[in-house]
């Protein structure tokens, strides 16, 4: 291919990536502030009359935008102003765990339409990384067709698993799904033909509580998740931190103690392995269960459960503790499977960190619950259909 042959591409490149940014701006300016006429999509862009006439007309074709007539007070010919017309389009939204997945549909305005979950155990019995997989897949079909159904096509997907996930969307690592380098953002591309996001569920929670929950209007924060396993996602100056191999916030692989290096490394993370391991040492239940029954049997006032919940209580210290050392957090909120009284968590953490640090974060409970990586996950994927430049 000659200079010359080549040359058209790379401008209608670039015409297309301008023609996106503007209508972002667009996008963005209707959904934070409301309906605005054209003159005051103009002020708030800084954009030519021309090109929000063009990208308007464009928007209002596509179902993203509509007008609405103002009839108040004209004279003559009303105006009229443009909306973002959320409410008409939705994203499908997961939060795949070891026994099941959360799914939602979640309009373009952020708001839960409808709600389904799945069990993963497959048709013969099994739960293994075949039926996790399968079962998710399934879950997206779904969701996709009851968004058919209610008039609210879908338009991208979001998947919150637990584990590694690269910037590619694979799932490189999930101990907890059995799933070793899965590409599962172009799996269920290709299975949807619709725009994919893929994210580790810590960060997913962060996003969720960030954007919609207890951390809103922080620039800096860490959300704590605490279930199977250990994980924290991190929103620094505003951005989510992912970190140079997508691995920010695995702190169940922080070192305890020295003891810690005489540990089998094939044994999971050190940290994570020890706060397990206090609940498998005195109940037969599920290690998560059994994990976070020390801490209610605990808040009852039991003797017999003071001595391991003490124990689990300075791990967790101890991981919030280096979330807040090393980024200088000012908030971390508490998410995932907690005790029946997470306030407990909260004022335990606080004690143990008073005077220690020389700036101690706010240690705040979650307001979404179950439902944050899917809020997260579901914010993700709208910022990915909107075609914004979205926490990268």
């Amino acid at each position: 291919m000659t200079h010359d042959e080549a040359a058209p591409s790379r401008a209608t490149a670039t015409t297309r990536t301008a023609a996106l940014i503007n209508q972002t701006a667009i996008l963005d300016a209707l959904r934070t502030r409301g309906p605005l006429g054209r003159v005051e999509l103009v002020e708030a862009t800084g954009l030519a009359t021309a090109t929000v006439h063009r990208l308007c007309t464009r928007l209002v074709e596509d179902g993203a935008i509509v007008v609405e007539r103002d009839l108040d007070g004209a004279i003559g010919r009303p105006s009229h102003r443009y909306r973002f017309a959320g409410e008409t389009r939705s994203v499908i939204a997961l939060d795949v765990t070891d026994t099941c997945a959360r799914g939602a549909l979640i309009d373009l305005n952020g708001d839960i339409r409808h709600t389904e979950e799945r069990s993963l155990v497959g048709p013969d019995g099994s739960l293994d990384p075949a039926s996790r997989l399968n079962g998710t897949l399934e879950l997206i079909d779904d969701l996709r067709g009851a968004a058919a159904q209610r008039g609210i096509p879908a338009n991208g997907v979001g998947v919150a698993v637990p584990g590694v996930v690269a910037p590619t969307g694979r799932v490189g690592d999930s101990v907890e799904l059995g799933w070793v380098d899965v590409p599962l953002r172009d799996l269920v591309a290709e299975r949807t033909g619709l725009p994919t996001v893929v994210e580790n569920d810590a960060n997913a929670v962060a996003v969720g509580e960030w954007s919609h929950g207890a951390g809103r209007g922080s620039a800096n924060m860490a959300a704590f998740l605490l279930g199977v396993g250990l994980g924290a996602g991190i929103v620094a100056d505003g951005r989510l931190l992912r970190g140079a191999r997508a691995a920010a916030g695995e702190i169940g692989h922080l070192i305890a103690d020295r003891s810690g290096f005489t540990r089998s490394p094939a044994a999971g993370g050190d940290l994570e392995t020890r706060i397990l391991e206090v609940g498998a040492s005195r109940s037969t239940l599920a290690r998560r269960e059994s994990t976070l029954g020390i801490l209610d049997e605990y808040a009852d006032g039991s003797e017999a459960a003071r001595s391991a919940a003490t124990e689990l209580l300075d791990y967790i210290a101890m991981s919030v503790a280096a979330l807040a050392v090393v980024l200088d957090c000012g908030e971390v909120i508490l998410a995932g499977a907690l005790p029946e009284r997470a306030g407990l968590l909260v004022d335990e953490i606080d004690r143990r960190l008073a005077g220690r640090l020389p700036a101690p974060p706010r240690i705040l409970l979650g307001e979404l619950g179950e439902r944050a990586a899917v809020v997260g996950i579901g914010q993700l994927a709208i910022d990915r259909v909107n075609g914004a430049l979205y926490l990268a």
